[in-house]
């Protein structure tokens, strides 16, 4: 249990130090925690409503047992992809508000990375209550992708 309290404080403080660190060329600091905030906000909406979304699509017109596969893959899929698209919407939007001009492609390429690392940490450590960091995960990988590439 300890290696595991190990790598998940490693994974975030890496993440942290990442978004600080794209964020250090700016003028100031100022659109970065609205657009973390924001993105974070968008991922657990979206991810929450992309997993319900998904999950009663893919359990249409079944009963029973049959329609766990479905429930599961529906959970996953739509919770992961909403979570990504939240993230990448809300600092996008967020910082097109604030009149910063990023990269829109690095954010959302930001949001999968990030995404990917929360879910990859929750198999790798087998804590799915790690699932939870999803969207700040993704929102942080996302503000960093879009700042990187300001213009």
């Amino acid at each position: 249990m300890f290696w595991k309290a190990v790598v998940a404080a490693t994974t975030v403080a890496v993440l942290v130090v990442w978004t600080a660190g794209t964020a250090w060329g700016m003028e100031g600091w100022d659109p970065v925690i609205p657009q973390f905030v924001v993105g974070t906000a968008a991922g657990y909406a979206l991810g929450v409503g992309g997993a319900y979304a998904l999950m009663s699509l893919l359990t249409r017109g079944c009963t029973g047992w049959d329609c766990l596969g479905g429930a599961i893959i529906g959970v996953a899929l739509g919770y992961t992809g909403g979570t990504v698209l939240g993230a990448t919407a809300g600092v996008w939007a967020t910082g097109a508000a604030l009149g910063v001009e990023g990269n829109v492609g690095l954010c959302f390429l930001g949001a999968v990375g990030g995404t990917g690392a929360a879910v990859g940490l929750s198999f790798l450590i087998e804590l799915p209550e790690l699932l939870w960091l999803a969207p700040p995960a993704a929102a942080a990988g996302a503000t960093a992708g879009y700042n990187a590439g300001k213009r």
